[in-house]
């Protein structure tokens, strides 16, 4: 089958190279400054990132992807034959890469391009872009692919914890004062993506123990209305620990698809190192 509909994402969804390539995903990155130096978010490490903060006094910076690079990736994908595009990026509520996605459009002379907001980040935004690229492949056009993905969005679930909020404060991402409360009294919030796609306290827990307990409980919650089940492990810099619920997931629950995946330098600006967390969505998505 010859596939029509281009699937393209932003950097911050953080899929695997197996999925990109099977599915032909183009992914525009965003951009991370540290210090004088400005990277694409693809050409840089988390231990790179992290490196080169301890060698700087200062604090790394990210920035949305240029129109021009969002326009260029549109057009060649035009030029190769595609006949229409569905471009799927991190919340407008946390970054301009959708208005720049927005702008990248309007300037095409091509119109059939479909820009989707997932109101989400990291694998809730990565879920969302493998779905679309497995609907794109079995030839779905881009206006029912958008109307599947506003359905798989409302779905899909994203819950983390972080080590400190100091860097979602440093980042102007949370309230300064949720960074305060947690440090004074030890509470380990549980985030998450609101409905407006806006980072969001979901419940306050007095140690980290307990509030992966709770993560794990909404995750069964799910699960437990009988549907398949496509579920992301995350972690920024805590691969064994990672590792550790990856295999207990698969074991607890094997007749679901459960993958391990760790947010880049953009996201990881932003959480800090020792962030874990779940998203997940039913999969495949029952037609009602």
């Amino acid at each position: 089958m010859i596939i029509k509909t281009a699937i393209v994402m932003d950097s911050t969804g953080y899929l695997t190279p197996d999925i990109l390539d099977q599915y032909g995903i183009r992914v525009v990155p965003l951009n991370v400054t540290i210090g004088n130096e400005t990277f694409p978010e693809t050409e840089l490490t988390n231990t790179d990132l992290f490196n080169k903060l301890d060698q700087i006094s200062g604090i790394s910076t990210t920035s949305q992807p240029s129109v021009g690079l969002f326009l260029s990736t549109y057009d060649k994908l035009f030029n190769e034959g595609y006949e229409e595009i569905v471009s799927i990026h991190l919340s407008q509520k946390i970054s301009g890469t959708f208005i720049s996605a927005q702008m990248a459009k309007d300037l095409s002379t091509n119109k059939k391009i479909h820009i989707f907001d997932s109101g989400s980040a990291a694998s809730g935004l990565g879920l969302l872009a493998w779905a679309a690229g497995e609907w794109a492949q079995d030839g779905l056009s881009g206006e029912e692919i958008i109307r599947k993905l506003a359905k798989l969005k409302s779905v899909t679930e994203l819950y983390f914890m972080v080590d400190t909020l100091e860097y979602l404060r440093r980042g102007g991402r949370i309230g300064g004062a949720s960074a305060l409360v947690g440090t004074l009294l030890q509470i380990k919030p549980i985030l998450y993506l609101n409905s407006n796609g806006e980072i969001d306290v979901y419940e306050k827990v007095r140690s980290k123990g307990r509030a992966w307990q709770r993560v794990l409980s909404e995750l069964s919650r799910a699960i437990s209305t009988g549907d398949n089940y496509r579920i992301a492990v995350l972690h920024v810099r805590h691969f064994e620990e990672g590792q550790k619920v990856l295999q207990e997931l698969k074991i607890q629950y094997p007749m679901h698809e459960i993958r391990l995946f760790e947010p880049g330098p953009v996201i990881a600006t932003h959480v800090g190192p020792g962030t874990l967390g779940l998203a997940f969505h039913p999969w495949p998505l029952k037609t009602k």
